[in-house]
């Protein structure tokens, strides 16, 4: 969390008419100098062990430099670049398309083919926008230059005349490993500011269940290659989609170990394991920080092929607005400028609210960065009441269209197996509120993110408060095995959430099965539970832990940015059954080791065909 980084040091932004820093895939994005630090692509060619993992693990302490090195221009990038393509309205009819280039084309355009071969060519007009993205210094060799703050007595930031960091002297990320840096304490950085223009475009009056190729560019400038993507069908015919969530690569490690490839290899290898997913659903924390431009760039274009081969469906994290500095304002437009989704009530805070529907299926979308204090939500509830009100009334509509399945999306947990689910105050806020909601409007799924865990519920239904902290208690549901060997609940009146894991490298640890005391000391603010609470609490999920092996966890719930253990879920529906399948990533690709996927959970739901 942007909490437990804490660099409270002042950034200075400098206003550049520079050039926009996007780079048309990994080997474009790494220098030579930086891809031998660590980067490379999500099949691990070209990279190498992080210092920490070959015997390094002496305290970080760089050789500094007095004069701080040039700073390169960022380059310019006219190839469309940072594109995804996102479920946005009629899933049956039409498709949504977002890009960035460095100069304005007023002629960009989407063109969409159902034969591939583009002899049937539909075209559609994008919309620019002019943007100011921000990117972390870099030198000539493409590494990040930090300064190392002078610090008082009591450990606190020297400050000069006007406010700003007293450096002792600087150093690059050449120099950077060990586990301190891995996790966040990376020294001063300045950002360059630059405009440059973000595309949307919208595809429409397509025929259902249909595959389709398309291209993004412009004929005045440079053009995307082929990506494709599916339109759905009719309620009851069979689809899959991918959870996946947290990919949240952190800048500082672009160079050391690269964490966008973890979040790409994810996809990759989840896109191939479910063999002809519909679409992929992203539950947030997209990067770690929204700010620094460089972010978005690296997880985009090294999920570029997975990006561009199916449709998403994101919910936006915490992370996703996060400004470099703590304590600084969000940037809530961020997310919405690099992911075209609807706003439903034309809400953009860190994210937006919108639901949809796919093969009978209704989707809904929640945005829980809706936590400032304003007149709709006076207590800062991670979700406020306009959101709720929509929710209620977005569902209902859905049930009197004909709608059998409801799943629920968003990032901060609910339930979960670490921390966040029972100690982050917004979410405490809203718990009873909005688990009372889901139950009222008979949700069947919730799916999840922002603990860095894996865990699946029982089938759950909502209780108040005042009988338990938790509101939920495991209902009674009667299962049976099907011939595929599934263990499904029965018309399951109740909730199911679901959480698997991350796609990054960042893990939380399971709080809640190493004891009391070792719950207590990690997390203090959660030392109001007892023994009983926390058994009661276990006892609500069916499946769930962590992962990774780490010793980081044996004083901290949370690991060194370090992990090559990765998870996503499948999810099949056809008619009345829909199977949840999560499976388990090993294997460090940065030291050469084989990727390795395996099926961790799996259970059914079947309804009452009636």
């Amino acid at each position: 969390m942007k909490e437990e980084l804490l660099h409270n040091r002042s950034m200075v932004r400098k206003l550049s008419a520079g050039f926009l820093a996007a780079a048309l895939g990994v080997t474009a994005v790494f220098t030579p100098v930086a891809e031998g630090a660590g980067g490379g692509n999500p099949n691990g060619a070209g990279t190498t062990a992080p210092a920490e993992q070959t015997g390094a693990e002496e305290e970080f302490s760089p050789v500094l430099s007095d004069e701080k090195p040039a700073v390169a221009d960022v380059p310019v990038n006219n190839m469309p670049n940072r594109i995804i393509t996102t479920i946005n309205g009629d899933t049956t009819s039409g498709m949504a398309f977002n890009w960035y280039t460095t100069d304005l084309f007023e002629d960009a355009k989407v063109w969409v083919s159902k034969s591939g071969n583009f002899d049937d060519t539909l075209e559609f007009d994008a919309e620019a926008s002019e943007v100011t993205s921000s990117y972390g210094e870099r030198d000539e060799n493409g590494n990040y230059i930090f300064g190392e703050v002078k610090e008082d007595k009591e450990g606190e930031p020297v400050e000069d005349e006007n406010g700003e960091p007293v450096i002792n002297g600087y150093y690059t990320d050449a120099q950077a490993h060990g586990d301190e840096w891995m996790s966040g304490d990376y020294g001063h950085m300045e950002l360059t500011d630059v405009t440059e223009y973000s595309y949307k475009a919208q595809a429409a009056d397509l025929e259902p269940n249909s595959t389709y190729s398309y291209k993004v560019g412009s004929e005045s400038g440079e053009v995307s290659e082929i990506g494709t993507f599916k339109t759905s069908g009719e309620a009851g015919d069979p689809f899959k989609f991918v959870h996946y969530t947290d990919t949240q690569n952190a800048f500082w490690n672009e160079n050391v170990r690269n964490e966008a490839s973890f979040g790409a290899n994810t996809l990759m290898n989840a896109l191939e394991t479910a063999g002809d997913a519909d679409f992929v659903l992203h539950t947030g924390d997209v990067v770690e920080t929204a700010e620094v431009e460089d972010e978005w760039v690296d997880l985009f274009e090294q999920s570029r092929p997975y990006f561009m081969q199916s449709a998403m469906a994101v919910a936006s994290g915490n992370h996703d607005e996060y400004a470099l500095n703590y304590g600084d304002e969000p940037l809530t437009e961020k997310f919405n400028e690099h992911v075209n989704v609807p706003a439903a009530n034309d809400e953009i805070d860190g994210g937006s609210y919108y639901s949809f529907d796919y093969n009978g299926v209704h989707f809904v979308t929640l945005n829980t960065n809706d936590n400032k204090e304003s007149e709709d939500n006076p207590e800062g509830k991670a979700i406020g009441e306009e959101q709720m009100q929509w929710i209620r009334e977005d569902v209902e509509a859905a049930r009197e269209n004909g709608a059998e399945w409801i799943v629920l999306n968003y990032h901060k947990p609910l339930y979960s197996k670490s921390y966040h689910s029972l100690q982050d105050e917004d979410v405490q806020k809203v718990r009873e509120e909005l688990t009372a909601l889901i139950d009222e409007l008979d949700i069947d799924l919730a799916l999840q993110g922002h603990d860095h865990v894996i865990s699946r519920t029982h089938s759950l239904t909502h209780v108040p408060t005042e009988e338990n902290f938790s509101n939920a208690e495991v209902e009674d549901v009667e299962t049976f095995v099907g011939e595929d060997g599934v263990e499904y609940m029965e018309d399951p009146d109740g909730t199911v959430y679901v959480l698997p894991n991350t796609g990054g490298t960042k893990e939380y640890d399971d709080v809640y099965s190493k004891g009391l005391d070792h719950l207590h000391e990690v997390r203090p603010d959660l030392d109001w539970m007892t023994q009983e609470d926390m058994d009661h609490y276990n006892s609500l999920f069916g499946f769930g832990g962590q992962p990774q092996e780490t010793d980081a966890f044996a004083d901290s719930h949370s690991n060194n940015r370090d992990s090559s253990t990765q998870n996503f879920a499948i999810y099949e529906v056809e008619g009345d059954e829909m199977v949840v399948s999560m499976y388990q990533l090993g294997g460090d690709f940065m030291l050469g080791e084989e990727r390795t996927v395996e099926l961790v959970d799996q259970f059914g739901i079947q309804k009452d065909a009636e």
